[in-house]
């Protein structure tokens, strides 16, 4: 305030008392920080410091003899006059035990927090008696109001609030979809309510993962496939229970806990909304995505110990959901535990065969019809389990795809390949060769070739000798340019590359004209029908003529019969491969067998009444 307006400031002069400057007590509170306004019973201004001019905006001169609350309190909160009037402050009262925080105007309108404290006086201790000009309603007694600026304090706190607030969502809830996540779900299932409704048999969850999710992510980038997740989750959240949790819970992995539900038909009622809110497409950067989803679901029932039970069911029945042809909803079931057990023990098994290297490969002969004689096998994995014997590739290599252990298995099927290549090289048999099974993620590998290559020459084989199968499977599965890609590095190495199982797809022909292989082998389900349907017979004919003229070689795998052979001769086949020959065996049974049938000028191995018999006792196993 300006110094020639300091004389015109009231003094602190209490009513009742005798006039006087007191300079030491008024140069005190003029040099407080905080703002202090003493005011009558009725809540008039009587007088306030420099600091609280400061703070409000308002000079002593425009407030004292008013109420406080006509100038800082926003307009909205203003008292009317009425209230004003019938205003006193009552001195037992709990304002005087305690701070109040209240948010107040200035003079420029800018708001700020105000924290103050009201102590309450009386005017005995003054000097003289007061006279019969004082105002009757103060009775003697004065608040003293202490006003203090917390505005930054306010602000601090409140930024503090706001980002433990954010921390707190942020630490139970996904930040691409919004959606809770496993910490929130964790504390959710083992919640009292949730409990209470496990024990009631009223909840249900559905777990939901994308079908084919990994293909939107590759074709059309992450950005869509973060849009797809978003759509998945908004559909979810669609129609939530008041005690519904809507969770993600890992990449493309889902679950809906649904409270108070009362029975597997109401679950599935959830669970075909789910379907069709989902199945909404979604139109994203002039594209449109359909969007499919498998569901697992599980019902609380009188043998559920836990929520976290109660998922893994789900979990189990999504698995089987997605194995039985994706998009569809499958209930958990006793025998669906079981099986999955039982997989499971499987995989933990393999992972532990593919350590222990506890694999063998089983050689099949081919036999070439124009000379009759033995010109190479095909190298058949076999897993030698501990405890269940000898296992066939139809056992375990479906779980070894699931596991991802599957080009773990290739790649020690072609070593083993390769070693029992080598051990014929040793006998003498340097003419044989052998063809080698290869899936979709090891051709997929951009150093497979490489490790062929080193693994031929450190055994000091020729790669002519050696013919990697690609399933036609593998192809669809692996993308054409990827394929064409890992077949012309193959043949650069001098590798021969076939197609096996030929027949049983629905592109073998378009396949032969698109890559650059060496021959086909056809399956044996066209071997076997060839002596009962004749347009079989044209058919496989036909293929075999194709082949020749494009300079392929042909294996017919599957003999078993006389009829077969002779139909295979009579349409030029060169080669066949199956049970008629010989079943697949061991390396070492394979080079006795060979040292008995090769001296044979003539080996005819089949006779009017079917195969020749064979000294050799061989191992009763199915083809393959």
């Amino acid at each position: 305030m300006p110094q020639d307006e300091d004389k015109t400031r009231p003094r602190l002069q209490l009513p009742g008392c005798e006039p006087t400057d007191r300079p030491l007590s008024e140069l005190v509170l003029e040099h407080l920080r905080d703002g202090v306004a003493v005011v009558d019973m009725r809540g008039r201004v009587v007088w306030m410091n420099r600091a609280l001019e400061r703070m409000i905006g308002y000079s002593s001169a425009e407030i004292c003899g008013r109420h406080p609350s006509e100038f800082i309190l926003p307009p909205d909160q203003r008292p009317s006059p009425e209230d004003l009037a019938n205003f006193r402050y009552r001195p037992d009262g709990g304002l005087f035990d305690r701070f109040r925080v209240s948010e107040h105007t200035r003079a420029d309108g800018s708001r700020f927090w105000n924290q103050q404290s009201h102590a309450l006086i009386t005017l005995d201790d003054c000097d003289g008696e007061g006279d019969g000009d004082s105002d009757s309603d103060s009775d003697g007694q004065l608040v003293i109001i202490g006003c203090r600026d917390i505005t930054d304090q306010v602000d601090t706190e409140s930024a503090l609030h706001r980002a433990k607030d954010e921390l707190e969502y942020a630490a139970f809830h996904d930040d691409l979809t919004g959606l809770a996540n496993r910490k929130r779900l964790t504390a959710y299932m083992r919640s009292d309510p949730v409990l209470q409704y496990i024990r009631d048999g009223q909840i249900g969850v559905l777990q939901i993962d994308l079908d084919k999710f990994k293909e939107i992510n590759d074709t059309l980038g992450h950005a869509a496939g973060d849009a797809t997740l978003r759509h998945v989750a908004a559909g979810l959240s669609r129609n939530p229970g008041p005690d519904d949790l809507v969770c993600r819970t890992g990449g493309d992995e889902f679950l809906l806990i649904c409270a108070r539900v009362a029975s597997q038909d109401a679950l599935m009622t959830r669970a075909e909304l789910v379907l069709r809110d989902i199945a909404v497409p979604l139109d994203w950067d002039e594209q449109t995505i359909h969007v499919g989803i498998s569901i697992g679901a599980s019902m609380a029932g009188a043998d559920t110990v836990s929520g976290e039970a109660l998922i893994q069911q789900a979990d189990q029945a999504l698995y089987s959901a997605k194995n039985g042809g994706r998009g569809q909803v499958v209930f958990y079931t006793d025998f669906l535990g079981r099986r999955y057990r039982a997989q499971q023990k499987l995989a933990r098994e393999l992972r532990e065969a593919v350590e222990e290297n506890q694999f063998e490969v089983y050689l099949q002969p081919q036999l070439r019809l124009e000379s009759d004689t033995i010109s190479g096998c095909e190298a058949l994995i076999r897993w030698n389990h501990p405890e269940r014997g000898t296992l066939l590739p139809g056992v375990f290599l479906e779980e070894a795809r699931r596991s991802q252990l599957l080009a773990d298995v290739d790649y020690i099927s072609m070593n083993l390949a390769l070693d029992a290549l080598q051990a014929l090289d040793q006998a003498g048999h340097h003419h044989l060769t052998m063809s080698i099974n290869v899936s979709s993620p090891v051709l997929a590998d951009e150093n497979y070739p490489g490790l062929l290559d080193w693994a031929l020459q450190s055994r000091n084989l020729a790669p002519g000798r050696v013919c990697v199968e690609i399933l036609e499977t593998t192809i669809l599965d692996g993308g054409e340019l990827d394929v064409v890609t890992a077949v012309d590095r193959l043949r650069r190495l001098g590798v021969h590359v076939a197609l096996d199982d030929f027949g049983t797809g629905y592109a073998g022909l378009a396949h032969m004209s698109a890559f650059e292989i060496d021959g086909i082998k056809l399956d044996f389900s066209m071997i076997r029908r060839l002596e009962s349907d004749p347009r079989n017979r044209v058919i496989t004919r036909s293929l075999i003529r194709l082949c020749g003229l494009l300079g392929m070689d042909v294996v017919a795998e599957g003999v078993e019969t006389q009829g077969q052979l002779d139909i295979l001769r009579r349409a030029d086949c060169p080669c066949i491969q199956g049970f008629g020959l010989a079943r697949p065996m061991p390396v070492a049974d394979m080079l006795s067998w060979l040292d008995e049938m090769l001296p044979l000028p003539s080996p005819l191995f089949f006779t009017d009444q079917g195969p020749r018999a064979h000294p050799i006792a061989l191992p009763d196993i199915s083809n393959g």
